[in-house]
């Protein structure tokens, strides 16, 4: 029974991490140029089938750095994770349209030390692209809505 259990969570998380993978290099709508800004955040998300998530990051757009809060509620996953990430922001015409709603969808596991990608869009067509660490115990698949508020 155990051997079972073990092969099925190995077939699990392969499964969604070649996902994860997958969906991120084939994004027909990836920017190609430049990014606008670069982003460093760290977060916290918690779940058991929905999620929720707070963290503080520090965007940096022209030579200027400023600090921002994330919150978000989800569904999908189970666990806790600590999500250390950076990121390309593309389509930022102002620092006002970074602020707002954004959505996003995401995949992964974490078995102590994992890694994560993420796709962001919001209202105003500011693009997040994030790539980071993440540490925990947690399933993740699923979708978002973070709120980005500038501090």
């Amino acid at each position: 029974m155990k051997h079972k259990y073990t092969t099925a969570l190995a077939i699990s998380a392969t499964l969604l991490l070649a996902g994860c993978a997958t969906r991120m290099s084939n994004d027909p709508t990836a920017p190609t140029g430049p990014p606008a800004a670069t982003l460093r955040v760290k977060e916290f998300q918690a779940s058991y089938y929905g999620s929720a998530t707070t963290g503080k990051g520090t965007l940096h757009y022209h030579g200027q750095a400023q600090s921002f809060s994330i919150k978000s509620i989800g569904a999908g996953g189970t666990g806790a994770q600590k999500i250390t990430a950076v990121g390309k922001v593309y389509h930022l015409n102002s620092l006002a349209d970074f602020a707002g709603t954004y959505t996003g969808a995401r995949s992964g596991l974490t078995l102590i030390e994992g890694k994560m990608h993420e796709r962001l869009a919001n209202g105003n067509g500011t693009v997040i692209y994030l790539t980071g660490e993440t540490e925990g115990l947690s399933t993740s698949m699923g979708i978002d809505k973070i709120v980005i508020t500038l501090d």
